[in-house]
């Protein structure tokens, strides 16, 4: 599900009072509690790691301590890919067993944090798009064109 963009984000044209209630909600926003430096004491050594490297550049974002659990789930599946990519170093990608040859375990939890990581880095703004959506907002384009003039109309037409 796509967030809400901030007013100066939008490219629709609100009324005073509108654009007075959106400010107030994103001033609101930026009232919430922030984010514990302290990574949750639920997290491996990797994922904690994960943690602090990342908590200064979501401090720069309007994260808050309601997006714990988000990011939590971000550094855990992390985590759960650097362990597996480890793992696969020591073991070989297709293993036999009496019943024929199956593919390592290590594919499929490497292949289900990737999924993951991929799903909740855009939400906490940890992609370059999402960046780009937060930080830079898009400037309407007004080309000054009426929709006669684009469609080659004149007036009485």
């Amino acid at each position: 599900m796509a967030q809400r963009k901030l007013l100066s984000q939008q490219k629709s044209r609100l009324t005073t009072e509108a654009q007075e209630n959106k400010k107030a909600t994103e001033e609101a926003l930026q009232q919430l509690t922030k984010l514990p430096a302290e990574p949750p004491e639920w997290l491996d050594d990797t994922a904690t790691n994960e943690w602090h490297r990342i908590f200064p550049l979501l401090e720069e974002l309007p994260i808050a301590s309601l997006d714990l659990a988000l990011v939590s789930a971000y550094c855990t599946a992390y985590s759960d890919y650097i362990n597996a990519t480890i793992r696969m170093k020591n073991e070989d990608a297709i293993i036999v067993t009496e019943r024929g040859t199956k593919l390592n375990q290590n594919h499929t939890i490497k292949r289900h944090a990737l999924s993951q990581l991929n799903s909740i880095a855009p939400k906490l703004g940890l992609t370059i798009e999402s960046r780009l959506k937060i930080l830079d907002p898009s400037k309407e384009k007004t080309n000054g064109k009426s929709v006669f003039d684009i469609f080659g109309m004149d007036d009485d037409e």
